[in-house]
């Protein structure tokens, strides 16, 4: 019953709508969120922040690579999780996927940094 449900819904068309159509481009891979103007644009040459290559770029591994470089580098934003710094290497190089509480511990401190952030 429930594949001949999932059958049906392949005839489904979904109205283009004006949020749509502007999501697709927000969201578009190389495009950034307007907050990114107002994240630093240069960090000090010892923030030792991978990042992950294109094809293993992912949401989790952006967030962490961005709370890298607001605390300064992959050891201190280690430090500051309470984690390996290896396993977080492996996470914002896009092999492996954080844990959920690493990834939302990473949206806190952008959310910090953001709200302490002098307006642009």
């Amino acid at each position: 019953m429930f594949l001949n449900a999932l059958q049906g819904a392949a005839d489904v068309v979904i109205a283009e709508t004006p949020t749509r159509a502007t999501a697709g481009a927000r969201l578009e891979r190389g495009r950034r969120a307007s907050q990114d103007a107002r994240m630093p644009a240069t960090v000090p040459a010892s923030a030792d922040c991978p990042s992950a290559p294109p094809a293993r770029e992912t949401t989790y591994a952006r967030t962490l690579h961005r709370a890298c470089l607001i605390l300064g580098g992959a050891e201190d934003l280690a430090r500051h999780l309470g984690i390996q710094e290896a396993a977080l290497r492996r996470w914002m190089e896009g092999r492996e996927e954080p844990p959920q509480m690493v990834f939302l511990a990473a949206i806190e401190i952008i959310l910090l940094y953001l709200e302490k952030a002098p307006e642009a």
